[in-house]
């Protein structure tokens, strides 16, 4: 038996020697294999609604650390209406605005269908490894979600979902438990911009294995910079309104009904406290009837829409960001004010206030009633010491939530939940958050 075993061996040994170059052209196909593997780009399509400043800095970061090819495709255009400069992706070309593909189609049936045709034809010509899809329920969202679990492609969802904002009723609240569903059970990842938005996609049967944390961040070093920059130029602007000696209260955003900014002026009248004012800075269709419960109070001053540039004045030369919301998904604002050391009071079902709002720099309302807010802002008038502890915690609190935490959470949402399904996975870069 071991004469036979051998002899075996033996003829092994000399199949090699009687057909080498057969053994060279496997041995150099797995080595080929092998290295493909490890060159491999992973081809990620993320589908966002319009280009925004807020998103640049994110997507750069991903493009920059992740060694995917990222392809970022916006729905539409920025809308020029509502005030803001168009962002650097799309003023440079490099992301696709889907409805303008597609001019003819846009002009009869609309831009949501133009921008949907136009994503179809894309995922079936390129047909990307990984679907990053931002929200669940606009048409290209609805036409790229299921692309790809007919395509059994994997993908994650991303957005500002709130559990607290999830209060529809009847058919649609059917319709939407149906399709979540549906999305949940499908999903790679689910990416979670902070807590709320972690329980309302629990709500909707994700498992812990789905949920991956990326939090919604806006670019800190900007703010930081901007403010230290404008510093001088915000206490002239204070000088000239007499606001020198006050502690002034900000709103920013758009005037519309549910943000509750008539609390936020009746609170202050109803004070009567000459130590303090109020900023409404922004534009809105609640412009006209605020103004008028306003009447000629100097304490609270209107400066119409202001450009997202001019944001960083408006931070420096406040001491408070209010923002009394309801129904506000996030609400970027506060992590603007904070990297601005600004205190907040905001409501408690805002869902940046949830994970960003506390005793520790500033109040988070139970209600939406003028009598809890304006007791929230005479705190903040009689207790100076603590006002300036609070900004200084809201500095230290918002450090966490950067554009670089906030990539590192994308990235390692897609590569850990990759598979092979239809695609291959590159060398995982799990990085460490610095």
């Amino acid at each position: 038996m071991k004469r036979a075993g051998r002899f075996k061996k033996s003829n092994k040994t000399r199949n090699k020697r009687k057909n080498p170059d057969k053994f060279l052209f496997v041995s150099f196909f797995s080595v080929c294999f092998v290295f493909s593997l490890l060159k491999f780009e992973l081809r990620v399509l993320l589908l966002n609604n319009v280009p925004t400043l807020y998103f640049d800095p994110l997507f750069e970061k991903i493009r920059r650390d992740s060694g995917w090819q990222l392809r970022v495709c916006y729905s539409s255009a920025w809308n020029s209406q509502v005030g803001w400069e168009e962002s650097e992706f799309e003023r440079q070309g490099e992301a696709i605005i889907l409805d303008q593909k597609s001019p003819w189609l846009r002009k009869r049936l609309g831009s949501s269908v133009a921008a949907a045709v136009s994503l179809a034809r894309i995922l079936t010509s390129q047909s990307p490894d990984y679907l990053i899809c931002c929200g669940y329920t606009l048409k290209p969202q609805l036409v790229a979600l299921t692309w790809a679990m007919l395509m059994k492609k994997p993908f994650a969802v991303i957005g500002d979902s709130n559990i607290y904002c999830d209060r529809i009723t009847g058919v649609k609240r059917i319709i939407k438990r149906l399709w979540l569903n549906l999305v949940t059970r499908h999903a790679s990842a689910l990416m979670t911009i902070g807590s709320a938005n972690r329980r309302f996609w629990e709500s909707y049967g994700a498992r812990p294995e789905q949920l991956f944390e990326s939090r919604l961040a806006v670019d800190l070093e900007f703010f930081e910079r901007a403010c230290r920059e404008r510093r001088d130029e915000a206490a002239a602007w204070r000088a000239r309104q007499g606001l020198s000696e006050k502690i002034v209260f900000l709103f920013a955003g758009r005037l519309v009904k549910r943000k509750h900014v008539d609390s936020i002026i009746k609170a202050v009248l109803r004070l009567n406290d000459d130590r303090m004012a109020v900023v409404i800075a922004g534009g809105g269709e609640e412009l006209a009837s605020l103004k008028e419960i306003a009447g000629s109070d100097p304490r609270v001053i209107f400066t119409g829409p202001i450009a997202p540039a001019e944001l960083p004045l408006y931070y420096t030369l406040s001491d408070v960001l209010v923002l009394p919301a309801d129904r506000e998904p996030w609400g970027l604002v506060i992590n603007e004010a904070m990297a601005c050391g600004l205190a907040v009071i905001a409501h408690r079902h805002c869902g940046a206030a949830v994970d960003l709002v506390g005793n520790d720099n500033g109040v988070a309302l139970n209600t939406f009633s003028v009598d809890e807010l304006a007791e929230a802002l005479k705190t903040m008038v009689n207790r100076e010491p603590l006002l300036r502890s609070m900004q200084e915690r809201s500095r230290k609190k918002i450090a966490n939530w950067s554009i670089d935490a906030a990539a590192l959470g994308m990235i390692r949402a897609v590569e850990s939940s990759m598979t092979t399904r239809g695609s291959r996975p590159r060398v995982p870069v799990l990085r460490e958050e610095k």
